[in-house]
This record gives structure tokens, sequence and C-alpha cells, in this order.
């Protein structure tokens, strides 16, 4: 028993003995060469490390201020129109609230210094919603003495705005040969004076051939005057009175957010054609605002069919 106690001891021994040499030592004091060594192979490792964590891509992150993300910007900025007086601005709250730096509100300033404003349309006091109005007045007989009225009222809330003419405010549907001669001209060329001193009232092929001198009396020239002077101004040439709605579905307007018609509406309106008429401007997405200098047989067809449904409204004003 004793011998084999010394035998199994002594195996023992050399088994413990020989791992721990074998064993990597990662720290061993100094003052010995292996210990040196294990010194040395231990700062490399931790400094292989550090660079590896340095070297490492910190990753990006997304910040979000509530402040800010709810914000929500206009597709669109609105028109810039002419600075009013500031006299004006001292004695008129139609501004909304103009910031001598520059804010938010009902309109948007740029500071005292740019010199530039947004305010909303309106007309006769009456609020427009939209920020590009494009009119189109009844130029027969009986409405031209109040047409300089009218111009006088866009010039100072949408100066430069595209004004078309047109002789009548029916809505008819076309002939079955269809219109020949709806095409528009500028008032600022010869073909307007041709078109005045007839009155309005003849079509295209005969208002060419028509022949005049240039010291011939204009009738009523001072609003002839206006109306040719004034630039983005366009008419048609009478294709008879019903087809007003060569002048509201014409390009020239397009653009326009709404509509400002003014007329005393008492020519004919054919149903089925107030329907194509408002379809297109839903389409287009125009507001019509109709002016009527009286209430005549076609209003309350075009207000009820055309109005309401693009979500117009009816400005009414006084004319002297």
């Amino acid at each position: 028993m004793a011998i084999h106690c010394l035998i199994i001891g002594g195996g023992f021994f050399l088994v413990i003995n020989q791992g721990l040499l074998d064993e990597q030592v990662d720290f061993l004091p100094g003052g010995t060469q292996q210990g040196a060594a294990a010194s040395q192979e231990l700062d490399h490792k931790i400094q292989q490390k550090k660079k590896t964590w340095l070297n490492k891509p910190v990753p990006m992150r997304k910040i979000a201020i509530n402040a800010i993300s709810d914000i929500i910007l206009p597709d669109d900025a609105p028109d810039l129109m002419d600075l009013p007086k500031s006299s004006d601005l001292l004695s008129s709250t139609k501004m909304g609230g103009l910031g001598g730096a520059g804010g938010f509100g009902k309109s948007m300033g740029l500071g005292s210094q740019g010199g530039m404003v947004f305010q909303p349309l309106s007309m006769f006091g009456r609020e427009i919603k939209a920020k590009r109005l494009a009119l189109v007045l009844d130029v027969s007989s009986s409405m031209v003495p109040y047409l300089p009225r009218v111009l006088e009222e866009l010039d100072k809330v949408a100066k430069g705005s595209i004004v078309i003419l047109f002789p009548g405010c029916g809505l008819d549907s076309p002939p079955p040969r269809g219109l020949d001669g709806e095409e528009l001209f500028r008032t600022s060329g010869s073909e307007f004076e041709r078109f005045w001193r007839m009155g309005g009232m003849s079509p295209l092929d005969e208002a060419r051939k028509f022949k005049f001198k240039p010291s011939d009396v204009i009738p009523g020239e001072s609003i002839y005057r206006v109306l040719a002077k004034r630039q983005q101004t366009w008419f048609i040439h009478y294709v008879g009175v019903g087809y007003t709605w060569t002048a509201l579905l014409s390009e020239q307007v397009r653009q326009a957010d709404a509509l400002y018609w003014f007329s005393d509406f008492q020519d004919r309106v054919d149903f089925q054609q107030v329907m194509i008429v408002k379809e297109n401007l839903l389409r287009r997405k125009q507001k019509l605002y109709i002016q009527p200098f009286m209430r005549g047989s076609s209003f309350d067809l075009v207000k009820s069919q055309l109005v309401d449904p693009t979500g117009g409204d009816v400005i009414e004003a006084v004319f002297e």
C-alpha cells in the first residue's frame, strides 16, 4: 500500500508541475527576462484594443426637435404685392399683423428692410381666398362705364392680374359648326382699337375690314385709354353674348386660383353648358367669385351651380 501511494503521489506532482510551466503568463513581477517579455506582450495587446476602439465608427443619431418638426411650410409662397403707403399701414387693419422685423400671421412680413409684404386678396372689402386672381369683365354697353372702378379696386390688391374682356355674360352650348373667331387679343394692339370703335359687337372678320382715321373720335375714350394701357389685359371679338365660357376657361386664366366675374347676369345660360364649366373649374381647382351689377335672370343658376360648388362667393358693391 505504501509503495502504491508513493507512485501515485509522484505522478500527481509531475503532472501539476508540467502544467504550471506550460500555462501562458499574463503578468510576472519585474526583475526576470520572462517577466519583462510578458509585460511587453501585455502592453502591446492593450494598445491594440485601444486602437480598435478609437477607430470604431460612431453611429449617426437622428435628432428630432418637436418645436421644429411640427412646423408645416406652405407648398407655394404667396404672391408678392406692392408695398402699401406707411399711412395705410397705420390707419388700416387689412394687413392682419405686420411685424416690424418680420413674422407670421394673416400677413407675412419680410421686415422693414425688405420693402415687401404679403397680404390677403380682397375686392370691395370682401376677402377672396386665393393667391392669384384673374378677372372676366362684361364689356357690353351697359357695363362699360363701371369697368374703371373695378380695375382700380383690382390694382389696389392684385396689381398685374390678368383681365379678360368679353361682350356679354351668357353660357350657351357652342353651335354645331363650332365657334369662329374666339381668339384672345391684347388690348395694347390695333385690334382692340377696331373692336372698341365698333362698339365691341362685330365679329373678327368684320372688325378687320373696318377702316378708320386716327383722328376720328373714340367713343368713351377715357375708358378705352385705361384698358389699352393696362398690361395683362385681353379681349375676345364678338362671337355672341352667350359664350362667356371662352373667357372663363381660356388658357390665359388657367393658373389663377380664383376667377372674378363682373356682369349684370342678364344673358341666357344653358344648364348643360353650366355643368361643363363647373367640371372644368373643379378640375382646375378654381373658385368663382361673381360681382353682379344687378341680379339678372341667370344670377341664381350661376350662383347655385358655379359659385357655391367651387367655394367662391358673391361680392356686392354699390356703384354711384
